[in-house]
């Protein structure tokens, strides 16, 4: 049983590109775990990680690669635009279409203060955990009504 809340917890703890909440959702789904406790704990693990990238973001300016990205990246049309959307922006429709580690580490390199990243991070991520919750499981379901029991 732990090993398969376990394994909810680090799934949701991955960047979404590679697994994601969206795989957390699936395992928990399959495994029949309750799903008030399943979005819960996608939502804490989603945020633990977007905290630690935010703030990893921070350090990461001190490195000459990323000082060369972070100069590219500094025009004045991205600096309008994150001035513009800022974090709520980013972690609501950017989290939608990258996932939330590339818009953090963009909105960061862009300047935007760790503090008021912390509220969009936390409810992005409560967001994104009921959200994908139920596209995992209507698919799942309808899955399983065609009998291709996975």
């Amino acid at each position: 049983m732990w090993g398969r809340w376990t394994t909810v917890a680090l799934l949701s703890m991955t960047p979404a590109l590679i697994f994601g909440q969206s795989a957390a959702a699936a395992a928990g789904i399959k495994w029949q775990l309750d799903p008030y406790a399943l979005v819960a704990v996608m939502a804490v693990c989603g945020t633990i990680e977007g905290l630690f990238v935010a703030w990893l973001g921070g350090p990461t300016t001190r490195i000459g690669l990323v000082q060369r990205i972070i100069t590219w990246m500094r025009k004045p049309r991205a600096l309008a635009m994150a001035d513009r959307w800022g974090p709520w922006g980013g972690m609501t429709l950017g989290v939608a279409v990258v996932g939330q580690e590339p818009i953090l580490l963009a909105l960061r390199w862009l300047g935007v203060d760790l503090k008021r990243l912390v509220v969009p991070i936390v409810l992005s991520n409560i967001l994104f955990a009921f959200l994908w919750y139920w596209f995992i499981k209507l698919g799942w379901d309808q899955v399983l009504k065609a009998g291709l029991d996975l």
